[in-house]
């Protein structure tokens, strides 16, 4: 048993998530660009986006399911591989349906990702540090943001979008060979917290129901409080350059900047978070103290934040409230991973396809809805309300009918 290992396997997947996030991230950055090029409004872009997530949503549910009972190894890379090739095609086509199309197969592609990571933070870490080991891989996202800001607003002014996607494309294959190369599958003598991890392809494992899965109220107000922390995600990785650039008429570089800050802050906030989950969970050992608690004030803190920006604040404010909603949002990002792992330990991978296909769910509404709000109103404010009074009823869904506790006395029978 090598347990030095584990630590490969945690940065190995933080890799994957960053680059997963950079090809998430970039077409935002080349909203101006790509619209010019194929003719698009608010409202078409953001059908572009959705295209991606209407792709993740049906992968989502499938590839958890599939890495319950297959090799996390062999399901990862074949889904890098696949969405890398995609990114290459979208840097070369020029018509405007077989973008939307390849959108969507990159959403399929990228749809692994996060069932994926998670499987593999059950089958490598240890109980003890999970929620932090967690929240350092999930880094990745405002880590891609952070770095992604202002490198995609250089590169996309200095060579293009297209050139851009080429690039990423590549750099996404770069990464499936280190997966090739390095990963390994967890085996019973491995230092993971389920008996039935990464077991061979011909075992059966003791997994529960599906069905049994799709009606426990705590996983279901958790999918729903991940809808809304993926609908702010989802508002932010698409909307925000296009926000500074249409209310305060900033350039693409200025916003590249402005647009790091609320990463930076999210950085920070899930570390703290992950570290106090497990702190939490070490001292009471209630899941609902340790992991419940920390997302619902979170989540209300964020959509307080976000009322100052219905009111057209100058762009230094906007800057400061925006930061801080968005920052707090991500902040509660491994407890809900951490939620599946300990409450539905034995099918972990599909208890977190089916909270993650909320959350991409969120990335077909979430873009389609603000660019649809923002030209019917000429302006971001309604979109920002309707952000506000989704993220609240997550906060009461969790308030109200998230008691992990309970559901997992009834998983352990």
């Amino acid at each position: 048993m090598n347990s030095r290992y584990r630590f490969v396997i945690l940065g190995l997947s933080f890799l994957v998530v960053l680059i997963n996030y950079f090809d998430r991230a970039v077409i935002s950055y080349a909203v101006t660009p790509i619209s010019e090029d194929f003719g698009w409004g608010n409202t078409g872009f953001g059908l572009a986006m959705s295209m991606f997530a209407l792709g993740t949503v049906a992968a989502n549910g499938f590839s958890g399911w599939l890495l319950d009972r297959r090799s996390v190894k062999r399901v990862w890379t074949i889904s890098i591989f696949f969405w890398s090739v995609v990114m290459l095609l979208l840097g070369a086509v020029h018509v405007v349906g077989l973008f939307l199309l390849l959108r969507f197969l990159l959403g399929i592609g990228e749809g692994a990702t996060f069932p994926a990571m998670n499987r593999s933070m059950v089958n490598w870490m240890r109980p003890e540090e999970l929620s932090r080991a967690t929240s350092i891989t999930l880094l990745g996202v405002p880590m891609a943001m952070l770095l992604g800001s202002p490198i995609f607003a250089t590169l996309i002014t200095d060579i293009g979008w297209r050139w851009t996607f080429f690039a990423l494309g590549v750099l996404g294959a770069a990464v499936g060979v280190a997966m090739v190369v390095w990963y390994r599958d967890a085996t019973p003598s491995e230092p993971h917290v389920p008996d039935e991890a990464d077991h061979p392809d011909d075992a059966e494992p003791d997994l529960i129901p599906t069905r049994e899965l799709l009606r426990d109220p705590t996983l279901l107000a958790t999918s729903w409080s991940f809808f809304a922390f993926g609908y702010v995600l989802f508002f932010a990785i698409t909307w925000i350059p296009g926000y500074f650039e249409q209310t305060y008429d900033l350039d693409l570089t200025q916003i590249g900047w402005f647009a790091t800050l609320p990463w930076a802050l999210a950085i920070v906030l899930m570390l703290i978070a992950g570290w106090l989950s497990d702190r939490l969970m070490k001292r009471s050992g209630r899941i609902r103290i340790a992991r419940v608690h920390i997302i619902w004030i979170a989540q209300l803190i964020a959509a307080l934040l976000f009322v100052p920006l219905l009111f057209d604040p100058s762009s230094g404010v906007a800057v400061v409230f925006l930061s801080l909603a968005i920052g707090f949002s991500m902040m509660p990002n491994s407890p809900y991973y951490a939620i599946c792992n300990e409450v539905f330990a034995r099918s972990s991978g599909a208890a977190t396809g089916i909270m993650v296909t909320f959350f991409s769910v969120s990335g077909i509404v979430s873009p389609l809805l603000t660019g649809w709000l923002s030209d019917i109103f000429g302006g971001f404010a309604a979109a920002f309300g309707a952000l506000i009074a989704v993220v609240g009823s997550a906060v009461l869904g969790m308030v109200l009918f998230a008691h992990p506790d309970r559901s997992l006395a009834l998983t352990d029978r």
